[in-house]
């Protein structure tokens, strides 16, 4: 089973209707308006109405309807009403550029309509969104007299915000524990023939502190429990069998009692075992090479003839190769693996776990990743870590990859995110996570369609996401608070 343990803040979108509003003392009404982005443009559509306009004859009235954000304004056309004694004297004294200049339109006050649609249609500029629609009156009377003036908000433009909800997922199942195993190889060098090891021959004291340091590394580990030590010895193919035999097995023996000296306690868990000719790393080595006889060599190595007599055709019809093999590949093939397996103890405390995470993430089971989580807010530096650094360690992990790619998503790191759904899986969840990644890119026709394959499934929040993603892109009018 699932569960969710952190969800984001929802997508948020805001829808409002305008009814009429009557304004500057009841002198102006907005009987209607609508703000809508259709591509590139704004579409600005109202119904103003004048019929409460009162003017005396010689006053003129403009009206100037202006979007205003901060310190960006912008005029529109200019609606001028004008008394009899004005519009004569204007007429006579401006011609037919008056007083909003001349795109103006301009009404004598007698045939002035009830109301006025005012329709505009605007270049969309980015400043626009979040812009407020101001109505601006002024009275003027005889000899540039300014009678009245006001001004007031009747409305602005907002576009939906996608802002994304994630969910974040875990499984209640029951944990798995927590198995490791440390491997490594070691190059011992005996003298020929010689089975004892000497400490001071070659680079064998490195090679030995090697193996010790490794153990230790896990043995002194409070939080680890060794349940094995397995060392096997690797001879080479050159050579009777029976002699490498002998040679493998009390190499390996003499190295196991020399640890094991060094260790202390933890030595009683070692256990050996040997390789008397290690054929298939040679076979390797082989099909690896760009040799000239490669394929002869390799058909012989493949061959249902004795070790030995293997060893001897090979020797006999490609010297020159075989000498060569003593120089470069046998050396390597005579080593000393090790591998100590061991298991992790479980941990409940968040604060332990939560100083894990940065310091040894490698001990953590991904249940545990989950319940530091659990404890945290949603959102922050240390909340993403901790579900990233999961996909990190557990990288073929569908939830792990699906929380690390929310986390991702919601830093605005896309591509990452992208990268971890492609091992998120095919739960609803996933489909979700895939559907508000599109969103985020703009790419809405996708984000849909893998939200109905989640709402599909069963996934109820992905069919309310549908309908809030279908109205990003489209604009609404706001009214003034």
């Amino acid at each position: 089973m699932r569960k969710y343990i952190a969800i984001f803040v929802s997508l948020i979108a805001l829808v409002f209707s305008a009814g009429a509003q009557t304004i500057m003392n009841g002198s102006l009404a907005i009987d209607r308006i609508e703000i809508n982005r259709s591509g590139e443009h704004i579409i600005i559509d109202m119904d103003i109405n004048l019929s409460q306009l009162k003017l005396k004859s010689s006053q003129a009235a403009l009206i100037t309807p202006v979007v205003v954000n901060g310190d960006q304004r912008l005029e529109l056309t200019p609606i001028g009403v004008y008394g009899r004694e004005s519009y004569i004297n204007y007429k006579r004294t401006m011609g037919d550029i008056m007083l909003g200049g001349p795109d103006e339109i301009k009404f004598r006050k007698s045939e002035m309509p009830d109301v006025l649609n005012y329709q505009k249609v605007l270049p969309y500029q980015s400043w626009m969104n979040g812009a407020m629609m101001i109505i601006e009156k002024e009275v003027h009377g005889c000899c540039d007299r300014i009678d009245d003036r006001a001004e007031a908000l009747v409305g602005g433009y907002e576009e939906f915000i996608y802002k994304p909800e994630f969910i974040y997922v875990t499984s209640e199942g029951e944990a798995k524990a927590k198995v490791h195993a440390l491997e490594g190889s070691a190059m011992i060098d005996f003298p020929i023939g010689m089975t004892r090891i000497i400490p001071t021959y070659g680079s064998n004291r490195v090679e030995i502190d090697k193996i010790v340091n490794n153990i230790k590394s896990v043995s002194d580990d409070k939080d680890a429990i060794i349940s094995n030590i397995t060392i096997t010895g690797y001879a080479s193919p050159d050579g009777p069998y029976g002699t490498n035999e002998r040679l493998a097995r009390e190499r390996t023996m003499s190295l196991k009692n020399y640890v094991s000296d060094l260790l202390g306690s933890t030595s009683k868990l070692i256990s050996t075992s040997y390789v008397a000719e290690d054929w298939e790393g040679f076979r390797a080595k082989i099909a690896a090479s760009h040799m000239t006889n490669r394929d002869a060599i390799l058909s012989i190595i493949d061959s249902e003839d004795d070790l030995d007599l293997r060893e001897r055709k090979i020797r006999q019809a490609y010297p020159r190769d075989f000498n060569t093999f003593k120089e470069t590949i046998f050396p390597a093939l005579r080593r000393t693996n090790y591998k100590v397996e061991y298991e992790i103890r479980t941990y409940t405390d968040v604060e332990e776990i939560k100083s894990l995470v940065r310091t040894a993430p490698q001990k953590l089971s991904l249940q545990e990743f989950y319940l530091a989580a659990s404890e945290m807010q949603s959102g922050g530096d240390e909340f993403d870590y901790i579900f990233e650094t999961a996909a990190r360690m557990f990288p073929e992990d569908e939830i792990a990859n699906l929380n690390a790619a929310n986390a991702s998503m919601s830093k605005g790191n896309l591509r990452d995110a992208s990268s971890y759904l492609t091992k998120a899986g095919n739960s609803a969840e996933a489909d979700y996570a895939r559907g508000v990644l599109a969103a985020l890119n703009k790419e809405y026709a996708t984000a849909i369609a893998h939200l109905r394959k989640a709402s599909d499934a069963g996934l109820a929040k992905a069919a309310k996401v549908i309908a809030e993603i279908e109205k990003v892109g489209k604009n609404v009018f706001r009214l003034p608070k």
